[in-house]
Parts: structure tokens; C-alpha cells; sequence
């Protein structure tokens, strides 16, 4: 007689346990690689939005710095940084002669974003005003965006930071790096990274330079 081979008892219930604890230990699994995606996703968000301010600091502060190293006249600024134009050497209040002063009588500009005679290369803070910038794959899809705007002056009365948009030029810019997600808003919600800070009308600073022969 020929002798069929068949599961025990005991192979039987070792099977069963061990197909229990598949079940129990991999939703476990699957949900920590699920919270790793994401604060993969919050982290690359992050370092970007960092890497653009970064980016934007580096750029001049109004498009007329990128020609004069002037302290530039604003429209609706605090009276308190108003140059003095009618000065021989005109000067901020307080400031002293130098080479960040207001000698060029030059103004900041009222429209902001990117101007066409940069070729759509910014050179200075809000040319980045009109950038979005898009990563998209099958794991990670956001957008980057840029906001740039002028905000109430600071001053000796008021020690706290009202940022009130002005629709005229101050003396303050705020910029704000944004971060939306396009999927996964369940767990990272719609905004992401929201990161924001404030430039001001301070002149540009250049290092000497001589030709060599």
C-alpha cells in the first residue's frame, strides 16, 4: 500500500501561529513605512523651502540695488528711516556718510516680480515673488511657491511686528516660502512647510574691486 503524506497536528497549528503573527506584525510594518514616507516627504520640504530663502537672501533687496549701493526712497515707510534728501550728502537719520546712503535719490519699486530686463533671471528679492516650483513623482508631489510683498515699518512706538500689507513701497519686505502637498493631504495636511521672514531697505554692501594689469 502506498503511504500518503499529510500535515500533522502539531505542523498544523505551528502554520496557523505563525500565519497569525503575519497578520498581526505586517499592518505594523506597512504603517511605519508609511510614517517614514512621510516625514521623508516633510524633511525634503523642508531643506527645499530652507535652500530657496537661502537662495533669495542672496539676492539684492530691490532691483535699483543691483545698480546703486543706496539706502532707497520708499512711499508709505516710517518717517523715522526717511533719508535726508535735502542734505548735500543726503543720509538716513542717524546714519553716517558711507557708502550706503541715499546720494542717487533712486526710489524702491512699486511693482513687484520679475522685471524683462532680467531675461528671467532673478537678481533680486522679489523676482522670486512669480516662481512655483513643482516636484512631482509617484511618492512625492508638491508644489513650491513664493510670495513676496511690502509690510508696515517697524517703529520706536510699536515693538511689536503688525506685518499689514501696504500696497505702497516701506522700508520692509516679507517674504514667504510655501510648501502644498498635492497627495497624502490626509496625513500632512494641505500646507506642508510655511516659512517666512523680513528684509529690509538697508543699501547694499560691495566688497572693493581693482582691475590687474
Amino acid at each position: 500500500m502506498r503511504k500518503k503524506s499529510a500535515f500533522t497536528l502539531i505542523e498544523l497549528i505551528f502554520s496557523m501561529v505563525i500565519i497569525g503573527i503575519a497578520f498581526t506584525v505586517l499592518p505594523k510594518i506597512l504603517q511605519l513605512a508609511s510614517k517614514a514616507s512621510v516625514q521623508n516627504l516633510r524633511g525634503e520640504a523642508m531643506y527645499n523651502a530652507v535652500a530657496y530663502i537661502g537662495l533669495i537672501k542672496s539676492t539684492a533687496w530691490d532691483e535699483n540695488n543691483t545698480k546703486y549701493d543706496d539706502i532707497l526712497h520708499v512711499q508709505a515707510g516710517n518717517s523715522d528711516y526717511d533719508c535726508n534728501s535735502s542734505a548735500s550728502n543726503p543720509i538716513r537719520i542717524g546714519g553716517f556718510t558711507g557708502s550706503r546712503n541715499c546720494k542717487n535719490n533712486k526710489n524702491a519699486s512699486l511693482k513687484l516680480g520679475m522685471e524683462s530686463s532680467d531675461d528671467n533671471i532673478p537678481n533680486d528679492m522679489d523676482d522670486f515673488t512669480d516662481i512655483n516650483a513643482t516636484n512631482y513623482n509617484s511618492s512625492r508631489d508638491y508644489n513650491l511657491s513664493v510670495t513676496v510683498k511690502y509690510v508696515k515699518d517697524i517703529n520706536e512706538s510699536d515693538d511689536t511686528f503688525p506685518s499689514l500689507e501696504k500696497s505702497d513701497s516701506t522700508n520692509t519686505k516679507e517674504i514667504n516660502v510655501t510648501v502644498e502637498v498635492n497627495t497624502k493631504k490626509s496625513a500632512l495636511g494641505t500646507s506642508l512647510v510655511r516659512m517666512s521672514f523680513t528684509a529690509q531697505n538697508i543699501g547694499q554692501q560691495r566688497i572693493n574691486r581693482r582691475n590687474w594689469n
